[in-house]
């Protein structure tokens, strides 16, 4: 191949393109700045994990972006290094970042070999157990931490869908459902609203294909409850009065879908309409404890309607202003406190803290709201940080 021509006087010599940049990663960026801090306050890895209670190498995975942060580290470093929020702040990048990546990952998983070995019962009931033991570990601790195994055994269970003889598919499907209802839980509580309506609408194919009413209300009624987390009262009251329709003849299920009926007209200020969902979930629960006798709802019903009572009398309170509700709101949270053990259920205690918080701000009371937001542990994620952040706006404004 002969050379290239010399460039003439007119015409200069092409500078060579440079490389195109990708733009950094959340994730990098978090751990970058985590480095700087912790070398702005004079700390090795091994002395700021001792006072974070995680090992040097844990701190030496995240700075250099080879491992994600736990939820748990960002605000609590934040406040160790005095960052001035600049790492909470960065955590919700990060977030964000991970789970776009595991959205993306999800879609393109190869789908289960639909010739894989048959499940055999006793797997399926070791599975069903488990669960069990989920949900109470998830009661006490909170679901971000479940949300991977979950997941996973979700996955697994449908996999198996191809593969279970035919007298054992309403089982599998029906658990696949229960395991994708508990998943989609998790996700709510680390507010990944998107992640939790997928396993949901997946949830719900599950049930419906097995004719499994009782999980087909459970997971229209954590339809509604999100929904009315998200704002959109609409679709959270047309979700409650789906689940109080599907729910099969067991009061305790229809006074969950009365207690999401009154979260959703909470939240547009119709005060008769939450009266009257509430005495509905008194009435149903007090039948299912004297038709069943204890089931897991009866269980935590008192601390279930004593939280929904001040929540709803704290949403009536944000849309129509009258103290008088926030005040109602408080009494009922306050009672709910007086029913958590803070060191059996640490992360239930801190979420109604917070909602207590901010029905003292509301209820014009704000060194007592003062006084509960400074009592809250550092490092809340999720849904209870959204929740500090609430109850601090209403107090400043």
């Amino acid at each position: 191949m002969p050379p290239l021509p010399a460039p003439t006087p007119h015409q200069p010599a092409a500078t060579p393109p440079r490389p195109r940049t990708e733009p950094e990663s959340a994730r990098l960026r978090f751990g970058r700045r985590l480095r700087h801090w912790r070398e702005a306050r004079g700390l090795s890895q091994t002395e700021f994990g001792r006072l974070l209670g995680y090992h040097n190498s844990l701190i030496s995975r995240v700075e250099n972006a080879r491992r994600w942060p736990p939820p748990g580290l960002p605000a609590r470093a934040d406040e160790l290094l005095l960052a001035g929020g600049e790492l909470a702040a960065l955590w919700q990048t990060v977030r964000q970042e991970r789970e776009r990546l595991d959205e993306l990952a999800a879609a393109t998983r190869p789908p289960l070999a639909a010739d894989a070995a048959p499940p055999d019962a006793a797997t399926v009931e070791v599975l069903a157990h488990l669960l069990t033991g989920y949900r109470a570990a998830a009661c006490r601790i909170g679901g971000e931490e479940l949300t991977a195994v979950l997941e996973h055994h979700a996955r697994t269970l449908a996999g198996w869908q191809h593969t279970a003889p035919r007298t054992s598919l309403a089982a599998v499907r029906s658990l696949a459902a229960q395991y994708a209802e508990l998943a989609g839980w998790a996700h709510f509580e680390g507010d990944r609203c998107a992640r939790a309506l997928s396993w949901y609408a997946t949830g719900l194919e599950w049930a419906h294909a097995t004719g499994d009413r009782a999980t087909t209300a459970a997971l229209l009624a954590r339809q509604s409850t999100l929904h009315w987390w998200s704002g959109d009262p609409a679709t959270a009251l047309a979700l409650a009065e789906a689940a109080r329709a599907a729910a099969p003849p067991r009061p305790e299920l229809r006074a969950w879908a009365a207690v999401a009926k009154a979260h959703a007209h909470a939240l547009v200020g119709e005060a008769p309409q939450v009266r009257q969902a509430l005495a509905d979930a008194h009435r149903l629960t007090e039948a299912a404890r004297h038709s069943d006798g204890p089931t897991p709802w009866s269980a935590r019903a008192d601390l279930v309607l004593a939280v929904a009572h001040g929540t709803c009398h704290r949403d009536l309170a944000v849309h129509t202003g009258r103290p008088a509700h926030a005040r109602t709101a408080a009494a009922r949270l306050e009672a709910a406190l007086a029913l958590l053990d803070p060191a059996a259920h640490p992360r239930d205690h801190t979420l109604v803290t917070a909602r207590l918080a901010g029905a003292h701000a509301h209820a014009g009371h704000p060194d007592a709201a003062a006084a509960l937001l400074a009592r809250l542990p550092p490092g809340t994620t999720g849904r209870i940080a959204r929740e500090q952040r609430r109850a601090r706006e209403w107090l400043r404004s």
